[in-house]
């Protein structure tokens, strides 16, 4: 309703001119509503997966409107605040997190898409692009390397010096 993007003000604006009314109370009365038929519900995301994983007659369409992500808050100059973010991170690389995701949004439907958010990076996925740095590496020490002789025997001839 207050949005200043233009496409959502569309979106309200026409929302309020249809009969019935879009609108519902609960998250609850637009799941009936889209289970019922002939009506698509606007959801946020985390529930969205969550209400879908529970129900294997919904599907989502398109991806999030807006991205949002969630945060620990700590008052400024927190003693914690350094150790949350460590726990966190460390959480995240060694898979924790997802293991957890799995076993508290478990759904009865298999899933419609890869939990690809909390995955960790491992070797297969990272290894080629090492590969390419170090064939870089390698190929520009070896240019360097060419360029220092190739000036050094034309400022030997322009002197007349000797290049060995």
């Amino acid at each position: 309703q207050n949005s200043k993007v233009p496409t959502y003000q569309k979106m309200w604006a026409f929302m309020n001119t249809v009969e019935p009314s879009p609108f519902t109370k609960t998250v609850e009365e637009g799941i009936l509503r889209v289970l019922n038929g002939n009506y698509a519900f606007l959801l946020e995301s985390t529930m969205n997966e969550y209400v879908r994983r529970k129900s294997c007659n919904l599907t989502q369409i398109g991806g999030p409107l807006d991205s949002k992500g969630y945060g620990i808050g700590t008052p400024n100059g927190s003693p914690f605040t350094d150790d949350i973010s460590n726990a966190i991170l460390s959480l995240q690389e060694q898979g924790r997190l997802e293991e957890l995701y799995r076993k508290w949004w478990k759904g009865s439907c298999p899933a419609e898409e890869k939990d690809w958010f909390f995955s960790s990076l491992n070797w297969d996925q990272v290894g080629g692009i090492f590969i390419v740095l170090m064939v870089g590496l390698a190929l520009s020490t070896v240019i360097a390397v060419l360029e220092v002789i190739v000036k050094s025997k034309q400022d030997a001839k322009k002197f007349g010096v000797s290049f060995r």
